[in-house]
């Protein structure tokens, strides 16, 4: 009897019972489908039944939400687990830290004081429900939670300020715990002038130099501010008098400052509420947790947010880490709370270019040019309008782009400023793209003028001229100069290599394309370079190996058509190679945006 393995049979069982699925007729036709064993192919129909939800559904689909930072769609899945599960402790933790991270605070609170029943110890639920408490005025209910948390890690750097800010609010001053550290002595200021304790003050200015603490631009002045307004004149002047000198843009505020301190005239600065002065320690907090905790500097902007909802660095600092997800229009609702009356930084026109950023980036282009034209026609903001010509520049739109890189010109008086350097680059770029050479040339030389070491025009310039054949002693130069001032991008390293190539240095250009593809690996043009250059210096088998990357890297059929004659035929024998890719300069090696 012959041996049948269990593959064997499968493989027979299936074929058998594929051929069941033929109804079309034939030797088959008789064959009926038995209910109760389904065909394969029965497995793979759509079912007409709704999808039924389980708990590993909503635990896998609430894990994929999390890791793409919808947070307020992972709480929500979660939240289905919780119905069927009420005291899975894991599950109420993460569905808390979501909701406060999507900016649900009720139902993170909510969340919070009920995991505090259970889990005394858990320090997020404890510190989320004294903020509550914090923000309603029950400072002392929230001192007293506070001491309950693990000065630990990351508590011990803010469970301080928390503390003496809830002591701040019962009238006291306690800031003999902050002292210790540089970065807490600009809210030790704050809380002296908040609870009216002059002789804290004149401490304070007496003991330290508050220009060499790490105390931002804007605190700097709000310290010098207090110490004028309660008669430390000496150390309100040093600071003011470092501040003018470092940020001329600054000159007239702070002068007028320092004529009001010289005619003896009081400095009159309003007094920063608990709520508010706690608000600023937690975003500074999530400041210097962005590089490298991002989730974690979420969760601390968005307390600041809860205790001051309209605070705009606030509302900036979420929109940056939405759009730095790629959640663009989360980014958009961000900034559109934003009041511009109330923001040092951001005018209406600033926010509204940069929403038109935000919505090109989300692929909405016609409603980012529609919010644009609007500025320019409501403002004639020329920064709009060179922004929709970058739009169309990106998209390849090269006329539309040309139209209205000229329109801003005009807007300028068609003499274009050193300021504008990059409207003539842009314009420049999309001259060159139209073939109108001369008139690119005129505006990327007077963009180099202005700015001789911009690595990017350096690079463009240069590498035109050299596929051209043209200049290439000025050229070589001038990339080269491209490449020293940014070693680090593989873009310009490529035009090195690959006007080495150009000029027959073909061991040059292998040598520099390798480098470039170290800092690129994954960029079709630059394999596509180096395959060239292995060609010309016998390396054949590599170069194949490069044009077979470079295809793998592109979706541009009529790339891949070239590079496969490549691969096929190999390089004709003449020293002048028309290159796949060089016919035009890629836009990724235009960082002017």
């Amino acid at each position: 009897m012959t041996n049948i393995t269990l593959r064997s049979l499968l493989l027979l069982t299936s074929a058998i019972t594929l051929l069941g699925c033929d109804d079309q007729g034939g030797d088959n036709a008789d064959v009926q489908t038995n209910e109760a064993y389904p065909t394969i192919i029965g497995y793979y129909t759509p079912s007409t039944q709704p999808t039924k939800k389980t708990l590993s559904g909503s635990y896998l689909a609430g894990q994929h939400a999390q890791m793409n930072h919808d947070w307020e769609k992972a709480s929500e899945y979660f939240e289905d687990i919780l119905t069927h599960n009420p005291d899975d402790r894991e599950i109420e933790n993460r569905v808390m830290a979501l909701s406060l991270g999507s900016g649900n605070y009720d139902r993170s609170i909510s969340m919070s004081k009920k995991i505090v029943i259970n889990q005394k110890d858990e320090p997020l639920a404890q510190l989320i429900v004294a903020l509550d408490e914090f923000k309603k005025g029950q400072y002392k209910e929230a001192e007293t939670r506070i001491l309950k948390v693990k000065q630990d890690g990351l508590g011990s750097a803010i469970m301080p300020l928390i503390r003496a800010w809830c002591e701040a609010g019962q009238g006291k001053t306690d800031i003999n715990t902050l002292k210790d550290s540089p970065s807490f002595l600009y809210q030790s200021v704050l809380i002296a002038d908040y609870t009216g304790d002059t002789e804290a003050i004149k401490k304070l200015a007496q003991t330290y130099n508050f220009t060499r603490t790490p105390t931002p631009i804007s605190g700097l002045v709000e310290i010098a501010d207090v110490f004028a307004k309660h008669g430390e004149i000496t150390e309100a002047k040093e600071i003011y008098s470092a501040l003018r000198n470092a940020i001329p843009d600054q000159t007239g505020d702070i002068g007028v400052k320092l004529k009001k301190i010289a005619e003896e005239k009081p400095i009159e600065t309003p007094k920063v509420t608990p709520q508010e002065g706690l608000a600023r320690a937690l975003l500074d907090t999530a400041r210097l947790l962005a590089n490298g905790y991002e989730e974690s500097a979420v969760l601390f902007t968005h307390m600041s947010r809860f205790l001051d909802p309209q605070r705009p660095d606030t509302l900036e600092l979420l929109a940056q880490f939405s759009a730095g997800n790629h959640r663009y229009q989360t980014a958009i609702n961000y900034l559109s709370k934003i009041d511009p009356n109330n923001s040092e930084s951001q005018s209406p026109e600033t926010i509204s270019r940069q929403i038109a950023l935000l919505l090109e980036l989300d692929n909405q282009k016609d409603e980012a040019i529609r919010v644009l034209k609007d500025l320019v026609d409501k403002n004639n903001n020329v920064d709009a309008q060179i922004q929709i010509g970058d739009i169309y520049r990106q998209d390849e739109k090269y006329k539309d782009a040309l139209t209205a890189y000229n329109k801003a010109a005009s807007m300028l008086g068609d003499k274009i400023p050193q300021e504008h350097w990059q409207l003539l680059f842009s314009r420049g770029i999309a001259n060159e793209r139209l073939s109108n050479w001369d008139q690119a040339e005129k505006d990327l030389s007077t963009a180099l003028l202005y700015e001789p070491d911009q690595p990017y025009i350096l690079n463009y310039l240069g590498y035109t001229w050299a596929d051209q054949g043209r200049n290439l002693d000025k050229a070589i130069e001038m990339i080269e100069k491209a490449a020293r001032l940014k070693p680090d991008d593989g873009s310009i390293i490529d035009s090195l290599g690959w006007v080495y190539f150009r000029m027959e240095r073909y061991a040059d250009s292998v040598k520099t394309l390798e480098s470039a593809i170290e800092l690129q690996p994954y960029e079709a043009e630059i394999n596509d370079h180096l395959g060239d250059a292995y060609w010309q210096v016998g390396r054949k088998k590599e170069a194949r190996f490069q044009w077979k990357r470079a295809i793998s890297f592109t979706k541009d059929d009529k790339l891949i058509e070239k590079i496969q004659a490549k691969i096929t035929d190999g390089l004709p024998q003449s020293n002048t190679v028309q290159n796949t890719l060089s016919d035009k300069l890629p836009d990724k090696l235009v960082d002017n945006k």
